[in-house]
């Protein structure tokens, strides 16, 4: 990967930032800031091969679409599942997003973009995107590591001798990081994340009551009642009797939810004890300073950082605008590299 203290060689092009996340892709431009956030879901006419709905559209129609519409997430665990799914959806979001701040012409004279990618991404993984990123409409890639970029989207300074520690919760995969002098001295991706969730409530609830549920209402619920505080909060929901079929409705409570989630949130906990027992004794102190840092769309839930706190036994806090701490630091990197 290239390190973002490394300036590329060019300095006249349309520089964009773009955030490929398993559930949602977010783009800026230097100088703009982010212009785009869109549902990474795609929908494909599996007899004529058509990709037939991007973005927002495509996710609406999740779980509903006719049997001949397949609608997928061409990133899985951050990293690209379907390539030409990737393509045409980068594709859109260009048109959509980038392309009405510039002519046309000009754009295709140099359009550079900066993306992240978890630091466990192979070669051969980083190629894909590259490719991805070239053969949708851009000139150069540079991929860069995304906990080191999180981090700087969390407004920490990376490139100092005291070492930061940042766990970038997102809903394809959860990355746990120690970095100093703007490179990650020990990390660990856990490959899974918010979408995983979603299945573990879908799960539950089939287990528990009875009841089938979509992906999306599993998503809604996660999003509404998960809360590691003292939550009462109860939500109504209907689904599909396991029995019979017909319509039921049940009521799913804050403590269904966190119970559901009790396996992922330990392994997370787990993740990051390991991470600190096997890090050098001399960063330790600096770990207890500072703390840790959460990034990402799961650490917006209620509770989290003073439940981490209390197990690992480090100061913990969460990000200001968590979910968007990737392309912020994105952004930050293309504005401070072009001084």
């Amino acid at each position: 990967m290239q390190h973002i203290w490394q300036a590329p060689s060019f300095i006249s092009q349309t520089r964009v930032a773009i955030d490929l996340g398993t559930s949602m892709t977010r783009i800026a431009i230097d100088e703009k800031g982010v212009v785009l956030r869109e549902p990474t879901y795609v929908g494909l006419n599996t007899r004529t091969g058509q990709i037939l709905f991007l973005g927002d559209e495509a996710k609406q129609i999740y779980g509903k679409a006719p049997e001949f519409i397949k609608v997928i997430k061409p990133i899985e665990h951050s990293i690209i599942s379907d390539f030409d799914g990737t393509v045409a959806l980068i594709q859109n979001f260009l048109k959509k997003a980038v392309y009405p701040y510039y002519h046309v012409s000009f754009i295709r004279k140099g359009l550079a973009a900066h993306t992240a990618v978890p630091s466990s991404a192979t070669e051969v993984e980083q190629k894909a995107l590259n490719e991805a990123l070239i053969k949708a409409g851009f000139q150069n890639v540079h991929i860069l590591e995304r906990a080191v970029v999180a981090a700087l989207g969390a407004g920490l300074d990376v490139h100092t001798n005291r070492p930061v520690f940042v766990v970038d919760m997102g809903a394809g995969s959860i990355e746990i990081a120690i970095i100093i002098m703007g490179g990650i001295v020990s990390a660990r991706v856990l490959k899974f994340g918010g979408d995983h969730m979603d299945k573990l409530i879908y799960n539950y609830l089939h287990l528990k009551y009875g009841l089938i549920i979509g992906e999306q209402t599993a998503e809604q619920l996660k999003n509404e009642l998960y809360s590691l505080l003292d939550s009462k909060a109860v939500k109504a929901i209907r689904g599909k009797s396991l029995e019979n079929g017909l319509p039921k409705s049940v009521k799913v409570t804050s403590y269904d939810i966190k119970e559901a989630l009790s396996i992922p949130l330990n392994h997370v906990i787990d993740g990051i004890k390991e991470i600190i027992e096997t890090s050098p004794p001399e960063i330790i102190d600096g770990l207890i300073r500072t703390g840790a840092v959460l990034t990402g769309h799961l650490a917006r839930f209620p509770g989290i950082d003073t439940f981490i706190s209390q197990e690992v036994k480090v100061p913990v806090t969460v990000s200001k605008n968590p979910e968007d701490a990737t392309i912020y630091g994105l952004s930050s990197i293309i504005s401070k590299l072009y001084k």
